[in-house]
C-alpha cells in the first residue's frame, strides 16, 4: 500500500470522496497550490474509487483514467495504486490512441481531410508568392506540394494507422499531434464515441490540469454533458503554475461541479511561504496554511523558519561573479557551506530562460539554433529535449555512444535492433550476415569518435546515421537531410558573394510560427533545423546533462514539481523573453507597453500574470532556502519598488554594498 494513503485526510481528500461517493458521482475541480500533497488526493481518489465502485467497475469490464503530464508521472502513480488493473494510468497520447486506434475509417477520413487542408494552405501560399519571396522559399512549397500530393494517392492502400514518434501517413503512421487532434475531433463531433469513452471509463481523472490543452479539456467537458450521471470527471491542479503557453489554467464549468480548494503547504519554509502568498495573493488570493514541520524530541512538531531574501544588483556586473558574491555572503549569513557547493544538490540555479545555463554549461550554439526564430512547438521542445531535431541523439546517438564507452555492447546492440534499419526483418535479403555485423559495428566506432568535443558537426553525424542505415528517420528528418543538400548546394553557389546562412536567412522571418507533424514546415522551422545542423555534435552531451538535472542550473520553467533544500532565481531581463515574461515591469521598475495595457484591460494573460506566476513556481521549489537576484540598470529606484511590493520585509532587501560589509 502506497505511503500516501497512510495519511491523513484534508478537508479537500474529505470533499472529494464525497463527490465519488454521491448518487451520481459529482465531477469536480481541485485547485492545490504548490507542495500542498496535490499527488496524494489523486492517489486517495483513485483508491476512494476502487473502494466504492471497484465491483461495478469489475462487473463491467469498465476502468478509470488517470491522465497525467509525463511518463515518469505516469509510471508513480501506477506504482502508488499497485498497478491495480482496474486503473488505466498514461499520459494524454497514449490515453488517446488507446480510445482512437480502433476507429480506423475515422482516422482515415481525418487524414485525408487533413491532406486536403494542407494542399490548400499551400496553394493559397503560392499564390501570395512575390518577386521578393526566396527562390528556395518557392522550391520548398513545392516540393510540399509534391509530397502531399503523394500522400493523397497512396491513402487508399493505407490498410491500418498506427501510432509512431512522427507522422507519415503513407505508412500509416500518426504523430503525437495527429492523435490529440484525431481524438479531439471524435469527440467533439461524434456522440456515438462520447458515449463510448464515458461507459469505457466513467471517472476520468486529470493531472496537472493547467498545463492541459485547451482542446483537451473542451472535449472531455463535452463527454460530461452528455453523459452527465454516468460518467464523473475530475482535474487537478493550479492555475498560478501553469507554465506552458498551451495550457488551459482555470478550469471553468458551468456551477454543477464542486470546486476544492487545498491550501495546505508541506514544503516551504515559514519565511520562503510567506513570499510565495505575497506574489501569489494578487492573482488568486489563495493563501496556503501550515508550511514546513520539523520533529523536536522526537515527537512535537514544530515549523521550519527557513530564510528568505532579495539582493537588487547593478545589470554591470559580471553575472558569474556577482552570483558567487551571493553565494559567499548566503553561505555566511545562514552558516551553512551548502551554498558554497557545486554539485547539483547543493544550490539550484534558477534562470529564466536557458541561454544563461547554455553559455556556462556549453550548449550556445544549440541553444541559439533551436530557440532564437525558432517557432514556438520547438522552444518548447528544447526544454524538455522532446523537440523532434533532438530525437536521432536523444534516443539513439548519445545512449549508444554511452554503452559503447562502457564496453555494453548487449546495450547497443539493442539499440540498433531498435532503431537501425538494416536489422529490420528482411533488410538485407542474400548478404553475409558477419560481414553486415562488422561493418555496423565498425560504422558505430566511427559514431563514437565524430561525438568527441570538436570532431563533428551535427551534420556530419546525421549524414553518418543515414549513409551506414543506423538510424530509421522520420518524414521531418527525411525534409530536413532534404534541406540541408539544397543549403550546401546553394551556399556552394554563392561562396564569392558571401550567400545566406540559416542562422540570418530571410526564411527565418518569412511563414508562420506552426511546425507541421506530419513532415511539413514553415519557413522558420527549416531555419531552425538548418542552424541545428551546423552546431557541434560534442554539445549534446552537457545538453543532455543539463536536461537531466544533474547540473546546478535549471529554468524556471523546467523546476514545477520539484523541491530543493537551497535555491537562488536569478531575474536577470538581459537574459529573459520580453515578449513572455519580465520582472522589471513586474516590479513596476519599468512601465507597461500599450499592448501589454491592453491586454490587462481585456482581461486576458498578460506579462504580469505570466511573470507572477513563473515567480510562484520558483519560490516554491525551496523548501528551507531562497534567494532572489535581480538584476537592474537603477539599483537605487529598482530597491524602493521591490520594497513597496511588500514581497519580502525591508531587512530582506539587500543590495551590492552588503557584498562591501561582508569584506569589511
Amino acid at each position: 500500500m502506497s505511503k500516501r494513503l497512510l495519511s491523513s485526510d484534508t478537508e479537500a481528500d474529505k470533499t472529494i470522496r464525497a463527490c465519488i461517493g454521491s448518487k451520481p458521482p459529482q465531477s469536480f475541480v481541485v485547485r492545490a497550490g504548490a507542495g500542498s500533497g496535490k499527488t496524494t488526493s489523486l492517489i486517495k481518489a483513485l483508491a476512494c474509487v476502487l473502494e466504492v465502485h471497484g465491483p461495478s467497475l469489475r462487473r463491467k469490464k469498465q476502468q478509470v483514467a488517470c491522465i497525467t503530464y509525463t511518463d515518469l508521472a505516469a509510471k508513480e502513480v501506477s506504482e502508488d495504486v499497485d498497478a491495480n488493473p482496474l486503473v488505466r494510468v498514461s499520459t494524454i497520447h497514449s490515453f488517446y490512441w488507446s480510445i482512437i486506434k480502433s476507429f480506423q475509417s475515422d482516422i482515415k477520413l481525418w487524414v485525408v481531410a487533413n491532406i486536403e487542408a494542407r494542399l490548400v494552405q499551400l496553394g493559397e501560399d503560392a499564390a501570395n508568392f512575390s518577386n521578393r519571396t526566396r527562390a528556395q522559399t518557392k522550391e520548398n512549397n513545392a516540393r510540399d506540394v509534391q509530397r502531399y500530393t503523394a500522400q493523397r494517392i497512396a491513402m487508399p492502400k493505407v490498410k491500418a494507422f498506427t501510432y509512431g514518434m512522427g507522422s507519415d501517413y503513407p505508412k500509416g503512421i500518426l504523430g503525437h499531434d495527429d492523435i490529440i487532434k484525431i481524438a479531439n475531433f471524435l469527440m467533439m463531433e461524434r456522440p456515438l464515441f462520447r458515449r463510448l469513452v464515458a461507459l469505457g471509463f466513467p471517472f476520468i481523472f486529470v493531472d496537472e490540469s493547467q498545463d492541459t490543452m485547451v482542446d483537451v479539456v473542451e472535449s472531455f467537458k463535452r463527454v460530461e454533458v452528455d453523459m452527465r450521471g454516468q460518467f464523473c470527471l475530475g482535474f487537478f491542479g493550479d492555475p498560478m503554475q501553469k507554465i506552458y503557453l498551451t495550457g488551459i489554467g482555470n478550469v471553468t464549468h458551468d456551477g454543477s461541479w464542486m470546486d476544492i480548494d487545498k491550501p495546505e503547504n508541506y514544503r516551504c519554509a515559514q519565511s520562503v511561504l510567506a513570499v510565495a502568498n505575497a506574489v501569489r495573493e494578487p492573482d488568486d488570493g489563495l493563501k496556503q496554511i501550515r508550511g514546513a514541520m520539523r520533529e523536536v524530541d522526537g515527537a512535537a512538531m514544530e515549523p521550519i523558519v527557513g530564510t528568505a531574501r532579495l539582493f537588487v544588483l547593478p545589470s554591470s556586473l559580471d553575472r558569474q561573479q556577482a552570483l558567487s558574491q551571493v553565494r559567499e555572503w548566503t553561505a555566511r549569513a545562514n552558516d551553512d557551506d551548502g551554498w558554497r557547493g557545486d554539485r547539483a544538490e547543493d544550490v539550484k540555479v534558477l534562470v529564466i530562460v536557458h541561454r544563461m545555463a547554455a553559455k556556462r554549461m556549453g550548449f550556445g550554439e544549440i541553444y541559439a539554433a533551436l530557440n532564437d526564430g525558432a517557432p514556438a512547438s520547438m522552444k518548447q521542445g528544447f526544454q524538455d529535449a522532446t523537440a523532434w531535431p533532438l530525437r536521432p541523439f536523444t534516443a539513439f546517438v548519445l545512449p549508444i555512444v554511452t554503452a559503447m564507452k562502457s564496453n555494453d555492447e548487449f546495450t547497443a546492440m539493442n539499440l540498433l535492433r531498435q532503431f537501425s534499419p538494416r536489422l529490420k526483418e528482411g533488410a538485407q535479403p542474400g548478404k553475409d550476415v558477419a560481414a553486415s555485423l562488422r561493418e555496423i559495428r565498425a560504422s558505430v566506432l566511427r559514431l563514437v569518435e565524430l561525438m568527441e568535443p570538436a570532431a563533428a558537426s551535427i551534420r556530419e553525424v546525421l549524414d553518418h546515421l543515414r549513409q551506414f542505415g543506423l538510424f530509421t528517420f522520420d518524414q521531418r528528418y527525411q525534409r530536413a537531410l532534404d534541406l540541408m543538400l539544397d543549403e550546401s548546394e546553394e551556399n556552394a553557389d554563392h561562396t564569392s558573394v558571401g550567400g545566406p546562412t540559416a542562422a540570418t536567412s530571410p526564411a527565418a522571418t518569412e511563414g508562420g510560427e506552426n511546425e507541421e507533424e506530419q513532415g511539413g514546415g514553415s519557413a522558420s522551422s527549416d531555419a531552425a533545423v538548418l542552424a541545428f545542423l551546423e552546431c557541434g555534435a560534442a554539445e549534446m552531451w552537457p545538453y543532455r546533462r543539463y536536461v537531466a538535472s544533474e547540473s546546478p542550473f535549471a529554468t524556471q520553467h523546467g523546476v514545477k514539481g520539484a523541491e530543493f533544500d537551497r535555491v537562488l532565481v536569478v531575474m536577470d531581463e538581459e537574459e529573459s523573453d520580453f515578449n513572455l515574461y519580465n520582472y522589471e515591469k513586474y516590479f513596476g521598475i519599468t512601465p507597461l507597453s500599450p499592448n501589454d495595457q491592453k491586454k490587462i484591460d481585456a482581461g486576458e494573460d498578460n506579462i504580469l500574470a505570466r511573470t507572477r506566476r513563473l515567480l510562484y513556481v520558483c519560490c516554491t521549489r525551496a523548501k528551507r532556502d531562497l534567494v532572489l537576484v535581480l538584476f537592474t540598470a537603477d539599483e537605487s529606484s529598482a530597491r524602493e519598488k521591490v520594497k513597496s511590493s511588500g514581497l519580502l520585509p525591508e531587512d530582506c532587501i539587500m543590495s551590492g554594498d552588503s557584498f562591501e560589509a561582508m569584506s569589511t
